[in-house]
């Protein structure tokens, strides 16, 4: 039987849908370098790592300069293009009404937890790591070894929830369980311990079944 408790959760991608917004801001470095996106999957290259999408796209002499146009227009996108997925409120009030812990890791910046605070989501975790932490990023496990130390977890009640690789390799690498959101099948199945095309059944399955029983 399955029995995580503390779920610590990516941000883009994962609970809020920015993706649209990232290819967009993408898409405005590359007219402006004069590249094309022509013949390639922008929002699939940016499911590996930004920097990895802007090698990909603009060649490795000038993807540093990809990167700092994108993150240019990122920053003229309205706080609108930030929204939470669907159920993104419901699987968070859901961990903690049954006795759960919610934890942030994202490698995006403050700008998380103001949109967080923003939709009245705040409340629903315990605990941030944002990229002002100046952790080592995803796949490296430094950030969710200290969450663990720091709040004194069960790796065995531990799962990280993304929806990249790099997500899962973390949770590998740190010795906890992952599990991916994917709606839109980037991967496979085999990619994760766990695989959801729903947040909102994220916690249903993942925590034990019979706290949910009488619901």
């Amino acid at each position: 039987m399955n029995d995580y408790r503390c779920f610590i959760w990516d941000f883009d991608g994962t609970l809020y849908d920015t993706y649209d917004r990232i290819v967009r801001a993408v898409k405005k470095g590359m007219d402006e370098m004069g590249l094309s996106p022509e013949g390639h999957d922008v929002k699939a290259l940016a499911k590996s790592t930004l920097r990895q999408a802007c090698v990909a796209l603009a060649g490795e002499d000038r993807a540093e300069e990809l990167l700092a146009r994108y993150f240019a227009h990122a920053e003229e996108e309205g706080e609108e293009s930030i929204k939470p997925f669907p159920g993104c409120e419901e699987a968070l009030r859901a961990v903690v009404e049954h006795g759960g812990f919610n934890y942030l890791y994202t490698h995006r910046n403050q700008t998380a937890l103001e949109a967080l605070q923003r939709d009245g989501l705040e409340g629903y975790f315990r605990d941030f790591i944002t990229d002002e932490a100046d952790f080592p990023s995803k796949p490296a496990p430094d950030a969710i070894n200290w969450l663990i130390d720091q709040h004194y977890l069960e790796r065995h009640e531990c799962v990280i929830v993304g929806d990249r690789l790099i997500d899962s390799l973390a949770g590998k690498n740190a010795g906890i369980a992952s599990a991916l959101f994917d709606p839109e099948g980037f991967y496979s199945p085999d990619d994760a311990d766990f695989f959801f095309t729903s947040l909102a059944d994220i916690p249903k399955t993942l925590m034990q079944q019979d706290v949910f029983s009488d619901e």
